[in-house]
């Protein structure tokens, strides 16, 4: 089925979804399976049907180029390379494919990140119109573009490097999905079965011929209740979105990935030939990842005891007074409808605090260093900024107070006697200085008597100090 290219690919969204959890779960489970598949194919189905798993796998699985420390077992608090490396985060691109003008541009740009100790998980959604630099890569120089263009310029790698410089944290893999390949999929298994919950028509849906444009139609029409879709209507279904918004567009999306998920996974699915061989061939030819086989079957493992009625769902838009970006078009020359930082040009401050937030990192909850910022800097509201960032970091840090005295370098002061290492690898690495250990302060008391526990973690803002953004900074604070 050829789709006209301005609509774009099938599962171009802003609204993350949990159902799209459950897929990634799901296709982890599959993959967990493979063994199984193979069994079956060595003691009874044929030799063929483990061939071509074989050449499936060797499609979808791309080099290694580090992978996720959390996957490791025990981590070096050293090795860690920041805030949110704790974690498993896995950057989801959805491409056109081959037929789409753009083949390589990621209308689809989401992150999962897992906690694979707490099992807590969470999906966060980038738009794909979202300003950026994008460094030199191959042939082209740096430049400013939509995020989109990031995989199209350098691969998912480039891709991982632009949405971590954005976000904050680091990403560890990549799956790249053509989405259009959702279509043979749903056909290899027989069509989905989805309760429509409203009746959609869609008038101005446009003709695989893409003439839209030149004034021809094809409409389509899906009446409420239980419906059978083939891979063709399930395409038309998720994709129509002349009549209904975007939230709308991306909840038939996830009932779609949700019903496809259910279906794979039955066991008839899993030991017929044919199905198996059509899943099979739809995910070697439309999945690209480099997780290595090793790694998925720990994933597998993770993902199996998620419960995804806790999953956060999260989305960057412009959309309400406390939007993290702004509409920013016609704001730059030639940029287009562009999306901006609501901070300023470049300025991720506020969104790497949001992601932090979601993106729990439990080396930081678990050792719950009591934390205390000083303002030796000189400049008004700095320290006040700090406590912010770190509070939307999950740190356990106290109002801030002014030093004593002006610094004009950073110092971290470690009073633990080396016993909150990750909290002082993660300090240091923020703030680019090595901590200083020091007897621990003796214990003071409130004005009411109450005896108060000293910091186990001091942190003197200097006059070196570079915020992330002046803009961001509380002028009401002498902190």
């Amino acid at each position: 089925m050829t789709v006209s290219a301005p609509e774009g690919p099938v599962f171009e969204y802003k609204k993350p979804r949990r159902q799209q959890i459950k897929l990634g779960g799901g296709w982890l489970k599959w993959a967990r399976r493979v063994a199984l598949v193979l069994l079956v194919a060595v003691i009874g189905v044929g030799g063929w049907l483990g061939y071509r798993t074989f050449l499936a796998a060797k499609h979808i699985i791309g080099k290694s180029h580090g992978g996720a420390p959390a996957l490791a077992g025990i981590i070096d608090p050293t090795k860690l390379k920041g805030e949110g490396d704790g974690r498993i985060n896995v950057l989801v691109l959805g491409i056109g494919g081959p037929g789409h003008d753009g083949p390589n541009l990621s209308d689809t740009i989401m992150v999962i990140s897992i906690d694979p100790k707490t099992k807590n998980t969470a999906m966060l959604s980038v738009p794909r119109d979202l300003w950026v630099k994008i460094p030199a890569v191959g042939r082209y120089s740096t430049h400013y573009a939509k995020i989109n263009e990031a995989n199209s310029d350098g691969g998912p790698i480039e891709a991982e490097k632009v949405v971590s410089s954005v976000i904050g944290v680091p990403i560890h893999y990549y799956v790249v999905v053509d989405f259009s390949g959702f279509k043979q999929a749903i056909d290899s298994v027989g069509g989905v079965d989805i309760n429509v919950p409203t009746t959609l028509n869609d008038p101005l849906y446009p003709c695989d011929d893409g003439t839209k444009y030149a004034g021809k139609y094809c409409p389509i029409y899906f009446k409420a209740g239980m419906q059978h879709m083939t891979g063709a209507q399930a395409l038309k279904y998720s994709r129509s979105r002349e009549t209904t918004s975007d939230f709308d567009r991306a909840a038939r999306q996830q009932m779609v990935i949700a019903a496809l998920k259910a279906k794979a996974m039955q066991l008839s699915t899993l030991t017929n030939p044919v199905k198996l061989t059509g899943l099979i061939d739809s995910v070697g030819d439309h999945v690209k990842t480099d997780m290595q086989p090793n790694e998925i079957t720990k994933m597998a493992s993770i993902v199996k005891d998620i419960d995804t009625s806790k999953v956060t769902n999260k989305v960057l838009d412009t959309t309400g007074t406390d939007s993290l970006l702004i509409d920013g078009t016609g704001k730059i020359p030639g940029a287009g409808s562009i999306e901006l930082p609501r901070a300023g040009n470049f300025d991720y401050s506020d969104i790497q605090d949001f992601v932090k937030n979601i993106f729990v990192d439990h080396y930081i909850t678990d050792e719950n260093a009591r934390i205390e910022v000083q303002n030796g800097s000189g400049v008004s509201g700095v320290a006040a900024q700090v406590v912010r960032s770190l509070k939307a970091a999950h740190y356990n840090v106290g109002d801030p107070v002014n030093a004593t005295g002006s610094f004009t370098k950073t110092v971290i002061y470690d009073y633990t006697g080396g016993k909150k290492p990750y909290t002082i690898n993660y300090l240091e690495r923020r703030f680019g200085v090595k901590s200083v250990k020091a007897p621990s302060p003796s214990p003071t008391t409130d004005a009411s008597g109450s005896t108060v526990s000293p910091p186990e973690i001091r942190i003197i803002i200097g006059s070196d100090y570079q915020p992330a953004s002046s803009s961001s900074q509380s002028s009401n604070s002498s902190q």
